[in-house]
């Protein structure tokens, strides 16, 4: 019964995670918790692998419906890869509480500057500024998806829209940057994972299929509006309710 609730709890994260370039770790790792998985040795690990699974699937095809935009994916993307192992050894002497308290804090700030919405810059960047932001968040981001089991995605998004791109594009092109960092820090974690085999099975392909519909049906019928409506009361109603199991 287990196996089967957790594989739906994965495809239902993944498909509507999909649809705003995240993997949903940041709501897949709590339920996890609540259904009976430890937060560090099972919750984190699992959150982690669904999420690059979601993002290598919807990248994918995001890439081949030209959502992604390549120059400014592959610098943030390798800046990304590099920090997420670093944060992955950083949060394995940190105690569970600690890491709830710092993801339900990330939540909600990402959710409120998705919600913003606007450009902060007001003009278009040139390219050596734009490579530059992209590296030095993509350490920061990187570093993230490791310490508290983020897939990066929605931080990414946000960053993106605030430096002048479309919400459907930066949703598109969020997944392409973080998914190679996510299953680097899952990789990490995974030396402590407790979960069964049949656990890690049933994620994998819920997760697939999951974000393999939820990135077609954003692709082809979502405006980028309701794209961060929803991302925003999801990413707020999860930072509460884990700061409340928190303490």
């Amino acid at each position: 019964m287990q196996v089967f609730t957790i594989g739906l709890a994965a495809f239902a994260v993944s498909f509507v995670f999909a649809m705003m370039g995240a993997g949903g770790s940041q709501i897949l790792v709590p339920i996890l918790f609540w259904l009976g998985l430890d937060f560090k040795t099972g919750a984190i690990p699992l959150g982690l692998l669904a999420s690059a699974v979601t993002l290598f699937s919807a990248g994918g095809i995001y890439f081949r419906r030209g959502l992604v935009r390549i120059k400014t994916a592959i610098p943030f993307a390798l800046a990304v890869l590099v920090a997420a192992p670093l944060g992955a050894l950083a949060a394995r002497p940190t105690s569970s509480t600690t890491l709830m308290v710092v993801f339900a804090l990330v939540n909600i700030a990402v959710g409120l500057l998705v919600f913003r919405g606007r450009s902060m810059v007001a003009e278009e960047l040139s390219r050596r500024r734009e490579l530059t932001i992209c590296l030095v968040i993509g350490v920061g981001v990187g570093f993230l998806i490791g310490f508290i089991a983020r897939d990066g995605g929605p931080f990414t998004m946000a960053i993106l829209v605030l430096i002048g791109f479309d919400a459907k594009e930066a949703a598109g092109t969020a997944p392409v940057i973080v998914a190679a960092g996510c299953l680097a820090a899952f990789i990490v974690h995974a030396f402590d994972m407790t979960a069964a085999w049949t656990l890690v099975l049933a994620v994998t392909l819920a997760s697939l299929l999951g974000s393999q519909l939820g990135a077609r049906y954003m692709s082809g019928r979502m405006e980028s509006r309701r794209i961060r409506i929803l991302f925003t009361a999801v990413m707020i109603l999860v930072g509460v309710v884990i700061l409340i199991q928190a303490f």
